[in-house]
């Protein structure tokens, strides 16, 4: 099992507001939804019929 390590980086503003938009909606933390795009997740909405 690899250990974590805590880094800083800048993201871009508007990936930012997405990112706050969809933890309003979602409940998921920011640094949670980093954590999934960088192993590669994304996170949608999918509709149901």
């Amino acid at each position: 099992m690899m250990a974590k390590r805590q880094i800083c980086f800048t993201i871009e503003e508007d990936i930012v507001k997405k990112m706050e938009k969809i933890r309003d909606t979602t409940g998921i933390p920011v640094s949670k939804q980093i954590e999934l795009s960088l192993k590669g997740y994304k996170i949608e909405k999918v509709e149901h019929n």
